[in-house]
This record gives structure tokens, C-alpha cells and sequence, in this order.
């Protein structure tokens, strides 16, 4: 493979890493703005996004099939997902927010044992209970646990966990579901239910129930809906798909938690929340859990792929 090509691949891996970071910031930021509601963003941001990734598939769209219809569900998840995250943004910080949302690599072999039974491995035990440990310190104030359920952003905490959650819902029914299918024709489609779904959130729940529904059309607000949804949705999305061809499974999934770490540092930076102790440790200790869950899941995946390989080539020998 050529050299060049894995070195780009590896940058344009970062770049979407940080802009993954980047995202929780800008949307707290449009928030305490009173800019938008959560649904309303996640509507927004879906619309740009499917326009965008439209022009990218093109002609793509003649590959579609009754198959496709898997991303309804995959869709609703993924719009539970979303609601769960950006409604606990708006009660909570930015960095925190992204570090619960890792909480779905930990989740992935729970899901996956649900849906096709296959037995979550001793690293994945281990990476889950190191991922409650930093996500209980991450959400404390101070190391003093009497004071654990005293925390101002409890409530935006354990939304963006159970956002997590439902993320790593959505990557394991992907992994089962989205089998022979074009990737980015499943994204595509995923999001379209996703939008269809937030639009109704936003709507039925932000408009008439919570009566917090919120919408702005100056050139600011403009401008975050179109950074979104397009470049942190879209273009993040088909970049790492096309990355992913040339860099390995383990890379992408150690790179990904550091998102939480860039939104960490521009949240601080922007004055968004003050730097922790709590932040700082309970952050590592989710990093590390993630690292080791992905590290031997990746390991696991290269052993069973020779395994294949092996019982291919003694068949064709026979």
C-alpha cells in the first residue's frame, strides 16, 4: 500500500476527530445562546446533512432495495441517540458530554450479545466496569461521594449516558444489520429517519409540551447549522469511511475517544467550564477503558480472519 496514501488517511482520520471535539462545543455554545432548542438543532443539522450527503451518493441511489428498509429502525435509535445527547448538553459541559458519549464503545458486546448472543469477552467485562469507575468520577465534584447526587449537571450527565448508550445500540445493529449494504447509502437513509424523527421531537415536545421550542435565522445561527451538518455530519462521515480504507479498525478505534479530549480543552478554553481534577482523571480512566475494548477487539477480529483464511485455503487445496 502506498506510504502517502495511509499518511493522509491517518491526518484526515484527526482532522475528523477534532471536529467531533469540536461539535459539543459549538452546540453549547448555540444553546446558551438561546439560538436553538436540542431538537431543533439535531432537525437542522440532520436536513443540511441529507442534502450534502445526497450530492455525494448521486447516482448511488439506483443500489436501493427492500434491504434498505433496516434503517428505519437503525434510524429510530440513532434519533433517541441524538435527543438524549443534546438535551444533556444543554444541562451539562461539553467535555463531560463527549466522554459519556464513549460510553457506547463499552456498551457495543452487551447489544451484540442481545441480538445475535454472541458472549461479551473478559476485556470488554474489564473496560466496562474502568468505564463506570471514570464516568462516576467524571460527573462528582471533588472526590467527596456524599456529595455525588449534589452535582449541578447530574441531570445533563445521565442524559448524555444514556445518549451513549444508544450509540453504542446503534453501532452494534449497524454491525448486524448493515451486512452487503453500501455504507453510505445506510448512513443516508439512517439519517433521513433520524431527521423525520428529531422534526417531530422538536415539534410535538419542545413546541407544545416543554414549550421550550427554539429557532433563529440570523447569519450565526446560519452559519452553525451549515458547520454541523454539513462538515462535523457529512463530510466527517464520508471522510472516515474513506480513511477507514486504508488505515486498520484499531487506529480508528483509539483515535475516536479523543474527541472528548479536544472538546475538554476548547471547552476550557472558551470558558465554557473550569478544568477538574474530576475531568482530568475520570476522562483518562474512560480513554484507557475504551483503548483496551477496542485493542482486543480489534485483535480478536485479526485471529478469526485467519482462521477464515485458513479454512479457505485448505478447502481450495481439497
Amino acid at each position: 500500500m502506498n506510504k502517502e496514501i495511509r499518511i493522509v488517511s491517518f491526518l484526515v482520520l484527526i482532522a475528523v476527530v477534532a471536529l467531533w471535539g469540536v461539535a459539543p462545543v459549538v452546540s453549547k455554545a448555540a444553546f446558551d445562546r438561546g439560538m436553538f432548542s436540542p431538537g431543533v438543532l439535531i432537525m437542522l443539522r440532520g436536513f443540511v446533512s441529507i442534502i450534502a450527503i445526497a450530492l455525494v451518493i448521486n447516482k448511488g441511489f439506483k443500489k436501493v432495495n427492500k434491504s434498505y428498509l433496516v434503517c428505519i429502525p437503525a434510524g429510530i435509535i440513532l434519533a433517541v441517540a441524538y435527543i438524549f445527547q443534546f438535551v444533556g448538553l444543554e444541562y451539562t459541559h461539553p467535555s463531560k458530554n463527549a466522554f459519556l458519549e464513549n460510553i457506547s464503545c463499552i456498551t457495543i458486546p452487551l447489544f451484540m450479545f442481545i441480538l445475535i448472543r454472541e458472549k461479551p469477552r473478559w476485556y470488554s467485562i474489564m473496560a466496562a466496569l474502568l468505564c463506570v469507575a471514570g464516568s462516576l468520577i467524571l460527573v462528582g465534584e471533588g472526590f467527596n461521594f456524599g456529595n455525588f447526587f449534589k452535582s449541578g449537571s447530574l441531570k445533563g450527565d445521565g442524559l448524555s449516558a444514556i445518549g451513549g448508550l444508544f450509540f453504542g445500540l446503534d453501532t452494534a445493529f449497524t454491525k448486524v444489520y448493515s451486512k452487503g449494504k453500501d455504507p453510505l447509502l445506510f448512513v443516508f437513509f439512517q439519517i433521513c429517519v433520524m431527521t423525520v424523527i428529531s422534526t417531530g421531537y422538536a415539534f410535538i415536545f419542545e413546541g407544545q409540551v416543554f414549550h421550550t421550542f427554539t429557532i433563529s435565522f440570523d447569519i450565526v445561527p446560519i452559519l452553525i447549522v451549515i458547520f454541523l451538518g454539513v462538515v462535523c455530519t457529512a463530510v466527517c462521515w464520508v471522510c472516515r469511511a474513506w480513511a477507514m480504507r486504508y488505515i486498520d479498525a484499531v487506529t480508528v478505534s483509539l483515535l475516536v475517544p479523543f474527541s472528548a479530549v479536544v472538546a475538554s480543552i476548547l471547552s476550557i478554553a472558551f470558558e465554557l467550564e473550569q478544568f477538574t481534577l474530576n475531568l482530568m482523571i475520570g476522562g483518562l480512566i474512560i480513554i484507557v477503558a475504551v483503548s483496551i475494548s477496542a485493542y482486543f477487539d480489534y485483535r480478536r477480529g485479526m485471529k478469526e480472519d485467519m482462521k477464515m483464511m485458513e479454512t479457505t485455503s485448505e478447502e481450495n487445496q481439497q
